[in-house]
């Protein structure tokens, strides 16, 4: 729903486009407003998912959403909508919106909320220190029956489709996105410009690194069982270290879109191309949290439960487990879970819950006691000894 389709790269001018839905009520008194609102609001929680790491963003919800998206008007300097529905009671609407990150980083800033690049992870070379981030100047050109549009050189398209996911990837490493300058060739291959040609776009944006990407939206064909033509769309993608005049990586995708809408295929195609260029993110998993409230199981019918200890050993509990299966009157003993407060055994029997505490009491193995007590429907045994 919140996709970014172009925005200019430039880090000093981080003005960027996304394109949100939003809907409201029908019958609210500015249904069209309210909509809009909502849009906005999703624009802004798309950005703040690129420029806020998520633990971040939980420990400051209630000031973010009080302070920065309850005021999502103030970071968008320009909207537009391109779609305007009514679908049975809702007012549903697509938007357009150019969102300023430079002046929702500076909110971020006052509310002491960081951003990433603030002691945040370190970037392709391991920097941290915004003094030496590494820079790079991304060299794009889209090709397709309706022209060619680049993100450089004469009269350069600085909303060139696939440019704003580009910007954004470079971003997510750790790389300060230069502008690309309004020089420089761009050529029909499948990379529009040389390396040593690039190497002087690079130089004058004062860029480290030159990320350079041809895109080709193919010519549209009919698709078997399909009602409309599609298009194959391709991207080759190559990132230079303009100081070291090597090539760091190479990537080449293709991807498929409706034939009318290859907007999102460009960014998909750019993104695969990618993955064979820089090594995939890290991915970060949270700290699992314990269980908190009552897990006491529930009885059955023919079921008597007996819980140990979750410290128990699992090779003392299947002795335990195996030793209830052979007692007499027990048909089946079976293990049927593992809590916070402990291991929980079913024995299947026709016998009292005494009767099966009485059981319980003889330890399942040498060298090892066992104290029994039943509580409520649960028959609770404390195993001892040694290995315990």
């Amino acid at each position: 729903m919140m996709l970014a389709l172009a925005g200019t790269p430039v880090h000093a001018d981080d003005i960027v486009t996304y394109e949100t839905e939003g809907d409201a009520p029908v019958a609210a008194t500015d249904a069209r407003g309210a909509a809009v609102d909502d849009a906005f609001a999703r624009a802004v929680q798309s950005a703040l998912a690129e420029i806020v790491a998520p633990e971040v963003r939980t420990a400051n919800k209630g000031l973010i959403d009080r302070e920065i998206i309850g005021h999502a008007r103030l970071w968008i300097p320009r909207f537009s909508v391109t779609k305007d529905d009514t679908n049975e009671d809702r007012r549903q609407l697509t938007v357009s919106v150019r969102l300023d990150r430079d002046k929702l980083r500076a909110r971020l800033d006052e509310l002491k909320i960081a951003t990433k690049g603030e002691g945040g992870d370190a970037g392709p070379t391991g920097a941290t220190d915004a003094s030496v981030q590494k820079t790079v100047t991304i060299l794009l050109r889209t090709r397709s029956s309706k022209g060619s549009f680049a993100s450089y050189g004469k009269g350069a398209d600085r909303d060139t489709l696939g440019l704003a996911g580009l910007t954004a990837l470079m971003r997510s490493y750790g790389m300060a996105v230069r502008r690309a300058p309004e020089t420089g060739n761009v050529g029909e291959g499948d990379f529009p410009i040389s390396d040593a040609e690039a190497d002087g776009v690079a130089e004058a944006a004062k860029a480290d690194f030159i990320a350079i990407a041809g895109v080709t939206v193919g010519d549209a064909a009919p698709v078997r069982g399909k009602p409309d033509d599609a298009v194959l769309v391709t991207a080759h993608l190559r990132l230079v270290d303009r100081k070291a005049h090597q090539i760091l990586g190479q990537g080449t995708a293709i991807d498929a879109a409706p034939a009318d809408d290859h907007k999102y295929a460009i960014e998909r195609a750019l993104g695969a191309a990618a993955a064979d260029v820089l090594p995939p993110q890290p991915t970060k998993l949270a700290q699992a949290g314990a269980f908190v409230g009552d897990d006491t199981p529930l009885a059955e019918p023919g079921i008597v439960l007996v819980r140990l200890s979750s410290k128990t050993p699992y090779t003392m509990v299947t002795a335990e487990q195996r030793y209830l299966a052979g007692a007499k009157g027990v048909r089946a003993a079976s293990l049927r879970r593992l809590s916070p407060s402990g291991w929980v055994i079913g024995v299947t029997t026709a016998e009292s819950i005494e009767r099966i505490a009485q059981i319980a009491k003889k330890p399942p193995a040498t060298e090892t006691s066992s104290s029994v007590k039943i509580v409520g429907s649960v028959v609770e045994v404390v195993l001892s000894g040694a290995g315990l």
